[in-house]
């Protein structure tokens, strides 16, 4: 059976298990994503807290993660998140880490950043070196 050749609707994910089969610490790669704010709040990439969020739309509460809250809640919120001058391979996985590693195509992906080209950024997601985390989504081990 062939495989499909990735295209620009193809869906990425941070493939969490990388972190750890490389020895690498995937807190430390989000605790970078932090706007100054967030990173006096959170000074320790390696504390875990969980805090209770509210979803915004059906009110439900869960526990989460207190740094991925702080991405997706107050970091991805600000106009310098993802700034004209930041490079490609931190604007890609910011943009993930906003969107709570929930798969998104190069082409959303382009929508969020606004750097290139659909087309460029899959260039980049199947380069593979650059950012040797990302993963289409349907191989990423959780």
């Amino acid at each position: 059976m062939p495989i499909p050749r990735p295209d620009i609707h193809t869906l990425y994910q941070i493939d969490l298990a990388w972190f750890e089969n490389n020895n690498r610490d995937f807190r430390s790669e989000l605790h970078s994503a932090l706007c100054e704010e967030c990173r006096a709040r959170y000074p320790d990439a390696s504390e875990k807290r969980a805090i209770d969020r509210v979803h915004p739309t059906t009110a439900e509460i869960s526990r989460v993660d207190a740094l991925w809250e702080s991405v997706v809640d107050h970091c991805a919120l600000r106009a310098d998140y993802i700034a004209p001058t930041t490079p490609m391979t931190i604007a890609i996985p910011r943009a993930l880490f906003a969107n709570g590693n929930q798969p998104m195509s190069s082409e959303q992906l382009y929508q969020r950043i606004r750097k290139n080209s659909a087309e460029g950024i899959l260039r980049v997601l199947n380069k593979g070196t650059d950012i040797e985390f990302m993963v289409q989504a349907e191989n990423a081990k959780k």
